[in-house]
């Protein structure tokens, strides 16, 4: 089983940090290291505080299809693109899907953990 941490998720958390236009004008006058490193902690505290099995859990097909196939991309596994994903029984209290490849990809189980750890375990017989 690859464990990999879902950048793209993390990245779209990071976007959730971004302060509205008018308080980045009352910050106007601060340094810009204070503006970097208050942007920063802000990020981390949104990623830390995110449950990004729920987010999966809330995608639509396509959407959860572009996870997946920057999970496998990310763990190494070969698969040019995903076709389809089906959710199957949790496995130890976790979401569980099966996520086909297009080409000689195969089959891919993942599972998302809540800090958005992608598990994923590669399946050669279908």
């Amino acid at each position: 089983m690859k464990p990999v941490i879902l950048p793209a998720l993390a990245a779209a958390a990071l976007l959730g940090a971004c302060q509205p236009a008018a308080e980045n004008q009352s910050n106007a006058a601060a340094p810009a290291e204070t503006n970097v490193d208050a942007a920063e902690g802000n990020a981390v505290g949104n990623v830390a505080a995110e449950n990004v099995t729920a987010r999966v859990l809330a995608m639509g097909d396509r959407e959860r299809n572009v996870v997946f196939i920057r999970a496998i991309l990310d763990a190494g596994l070969p698969c040019d693109g995903v076709q389809s994903s089906e959710r199957l029984p949790d496995r130890d209290g976790k979401p569980l899907w099966r996520a086909n490849c297009t080409g000689s990809g195969g089959s891919h189980m993942i599972t998302i953990t809540p800090d958005g750890i992608a598990n994923i375990v590669s399946r050669t017989d279908r």
